[in-house]
């Protein structure tokens, strides 16, 4: 059994996992880095008989992570355990694909934001442009969720990298774009565990360009 959740919106994302909270305790947490414990959990019970539920966290960001969840949706759908499946950005398409296998998903989308900031913010750092970045970001930071910032980056940074890994002519390294897009995917997983701040991560990501 699936449900999932699609969008940053905050109320919208809030009022989904208290309703969720009715279907009980969240026994296992799974990210990309620990996809691997993801299948053994649909046949899998507990000891007292009680559902699994499993909250899988941002995973279909990385590609060897969404594959693996594409492969198991079927079987997670059939499933008597309880899959939650949270993609705050996700696109049309993992939307599409979810909405498919969901008993409910919720939609915390966010209209496009107002004018391009964020947009250019990402721009200027994918240019290198560490000064003008840096201006951007200390328009932008209090505007902006940093749920909203934080995606629009992982989008553009997803491109650039994958540009790289193409052969096409970049400012970053191959391995410099490996650097940075982890510390992009570890600010939202740590922020989502409580264990940073996003918008303090997404500050040093723009300072360290």
């Amino acid at each position: 059994m699936i449900y999932s959740i699609a969008g940053t919106n905050k109320e919208v994302r809030e009022k989904a996992y208290e309703s969720l909270a009715k279907l009980g305790s969240v026994s296992s947490h799974i990210y990309s880095e620990n996809i691997a414990t993801l299948e053994p959990l649909i046949e899998s019970a507990s000891l007292f008989g009680d559902k699994i539920i499993a909250n899988l966290i941002q995973v279909m960001d990385l590609a060897s992570a969404r594959d693996v969840v594409i492969a198991l949706l079927p079987e997670m759908k059939s499933s008597q355990n309880i899959f939650i499946i949270d993609e705050p950005f996700a696109d049309a398409n993992r939307i599409k694909r979810l909405a498919k296998v969901s008993e409910k998903l919720f939609d915390a989308m966010e209209e496009k934001v107002k004018g391009n900031d964020v947009f250019q913010l990402c721009n200027l750092v994918a240019k290198r442009d560490k000064k003008q970045a840096w201006i951007k970001w200390i328009y932008i930071r209090d505007r902006e969720t940093p749920e909203a910032i934080h995606g629009a980056l992982w989008w553009k940074w997803t491109t650039l990298w994958s540009d790289v890994k193409s052969g096409k002519p970049s400012r970053f390294t191959l391995k410099e774009c490996e650097e940075i897009g982890g510390k992009l995917l570890r600010a939202s997983i740590l922020a989502h565990r409580g264990e940073r701040d996003l918008k303090i991560e997404l500050e040093k990501v723009v300072l360290s360009i």
